[in-house]
């Protein structure tokens, strides 16, 4: 077994075949998940923050060797450039109820395979996969009034909503995701935008897909399903927090 910084494994000194560099491999990925399903999806941290924290706090190896330091560096290399490059294939894998060293090297392989031809055809090619988008195109007085909404009715679970947030939300950044707070009220938000001619119909299906929407428990991600039934229940069941926010976003016309 190769030498390990993660608490559990087995401690030897130095990398001694293929298989000992896969297993680090797996080492790394494996904790990255762990951190992963706790920083982003639990307490909210942002991606690219958690992808940087997570890559300069693995840097280093205490082993003078140079083969052993070379394979360590190459395989911090691979894990930035799957954290970094393929956000949304990576969150599959570690939002997945298990993680296993073959499936560590299934990512690794078909990062392998993106970064070697990317103009091949392939689930996950951004050259065959449509961007996302909610068809939006909003002004920054737009942008403003929506977190406005957002933050007056408790939409999510954030200390300080700002515009970034909001504007990552809207033009569906990869690395980006968010902790609702009350699914009903976020559902009518977006309904609100979409009467008012905002946003596309197919608001429900971008969500699902970008995995923007995280539960408020953090355990997981909002699906269109979830969406629509608390949509469904809003149009039935109507509040004043629902018409405030409708009338929020009507005013955003204005």
């Amino acid at each position: 077994m190769v030498f390990s910084l993660f608490e559990g494994s087995r401690h030897v000194n130095h990398f001694a075949t293929e298989q000992d560099v896969a297993e680090e491999l797996f080492a790394l990925l494996s904790e990255a998940r762990v951190i992963y399903l706790q920083d982003v999806i639990a307490d909210g941290k942002r991606y690219n923050r958690y992808v940087n924290d997570f890559v300069n706090s693995h840097r280093y190896i205490n082993c003078n060797d140079a083969v052993c330091r070379n394979c360590h560096e190459m395989n911090i290399h691979i894990v930035k450039g799957l954290l970094h490059d393929c956000a949304g294939l990576v969150k599959k894998f570690f939002t997945a109820d298990t993680f296993s060293f073959e499936d560590c090297m299934r990512l690794k392989w078909k990062y392998d395979f993106y970064e070697s031809s990317p103009g091949s055809p392939g689930a996950d090619n951004p050259a065959h996969t449509p961007p996302l988008s909610f068809g939006c195109n909003f002004s920054r007085e737009q942008m403003k009034g929506i977190a406005a909404c957002a933050t007056a009715f408790h939409l999510f679970c954030v200390s300080t909503l700002c515009i970034e947030d909001m504007e990552a939300l809207f033009s569906c950044r990869e690395d980006f995701s968010i902790r609702v707070n009350n699914v009903r009220h976020v559902a009518v938000m977006f309904d609100a935008l979409l009467e008012n001619r905002l946003i596309e119909p197919y608001w429900q299906s971008v969500l699902d897909k970008g995995r923007f929407l995280v539960s408020k428990d953090g355990k997981s991600y909002v699906s269109a399903s979830s969406l629509s039934t608390a949509l469904s229940i809003a149009r039935i069941k109507k509040t004043a927090v629902a018409n405030g926010i409708r009338k929020a976003i009507a005013g955003l016309k204005e």
